[in-house]
């Protein structure tokens, strides 16, 4: 019997009772890989990248929703800091969606989550996706921002205006971040793709160790800052938290953003601000466009 036939055997004769949850291992990984690749069509999807990094992550939990031995679904509760809950990477198999399962997955990590007694417990989702807002404020979770996404086209380019951050930059960024008057739309949120982490100094003295932070000079001093997190494959680019001075700062910090991604190799470039009319006014003439349907949903829980 093939791995299809035993998959559609097993859709055919089982009960939402019949799963179960348990730590994910390595020997899922082709499963889930194979499934995974069906759930963003062409846009594709992250979990091969962060597959082994989330197997050795002692924090939070990493599981599989297991039926009869197979893997058909998948869930992670990552701890940002003490008291901060992270949820993420929900999918399950094609085959078994309309079944309960997505909802099993999402009850089982809710109690899971509630018994790290955290602070915080946040995900984020796309607009698209009305059933996930829906079973996020089910639980008492609230939209507290969103995020749109902006995008272009790498040019081929040798040399930026931006150069990468030291640590003894650390002060200056954080005190350009609290006076750029929109900071307050970022909700205090350091963007990394679609996941939201609090930033502090700590958190950008690791981003800036692991060459994720470029900043800009002037006459004035440090005048513009842009953080990026780059693909293993390095296709993908993506940028966040990117703050100039003034507006004409911020629109060459976008555009030296480009040429930063073109040098690193990127291919598909992604910028996040958030979701604000003025962003969209600012972009133009950068080379960035803003024309998706789309755009990310943050959603909190928060203990009283």
């Amino acid at each position: 019997m093939t791995r299809e036939e035993n998959i559609m055997k097993k859709k055919n004769y089982f009960e939402i009772k019949d799963v179960r949850f348990r730590q994910a291992k390595p020997s899922d990984k082709a499963t889930v890989l194979d499934f995974c690749q069906k759930t963003f069509g062409r846009w594709g999807d992250y979990i091969p990248e962060v597959w082994d990094q989330w197997l050795k992550d002692k924090k939070g939990m990493f599981f599989v929703a297991d039926l009869h031995g197979t893997a058909i679904g998948l869930g992670k509760i990552t701890e940002h800091r003490p008291g901060e809950l992270w949820l993420e990477g929900l999918r399950v198999d094609p085959t078994f969606r309309g079944h309960g399962i997505g909802r099993a997955i999402q009850d089982f990590t809710w109690v899971k989550a509630l018994s790290f007694k955290p602070k915080f417990i946040r995900y984020a989702t796309g607009s698209y996706n009305k059933i996930s807002i829906h079973l996020g404020r089910s639980k008492g979770m609230k939209i507290i921002n969103t995020y749109d996404e902006m995008w272009c086209k790498a040019p081929r380019a040798d040399e930026t205006k931006l150069v990468p951050a030291r640590p003894s930059d650390a002060g200056e960024i954080m005190a350009l971040l609290k006076r750029d008057s929109r900071y307050k739309l970022w909700k205090g949120f350091y963007l990394e793709g679609w996941k939201a982490l609090t930033l502090d100094e700590s958190l950008l003295q690791r981003l800036i160790k692991e060459k994720r932070v470029y900043v800009y000079f002037d006459r004035q001093g440090l005048s513009g800052v842009t953080m990026l997190i780059q693909s293993k494959d390095k296709k993908y680019v993506t940028f966040g938290n990117t703050i100039g001075r003034d507006i004409k700062t911020l629109q060459l910090v976008l555009k030296e953003a480009r040429k930063l991604a073109g040098m690193l190799e990127g291919q598909k470039l992604e910028m996040v601000f958030p979701r604000n009319p003025w962003y969209k006014k600012v972009i133009k003439g950068t080379g960035w466009r803003h024309d998706l349907p789309i755009w990310m949903v943050l959603l909190e829980w928060r203990r009283r």
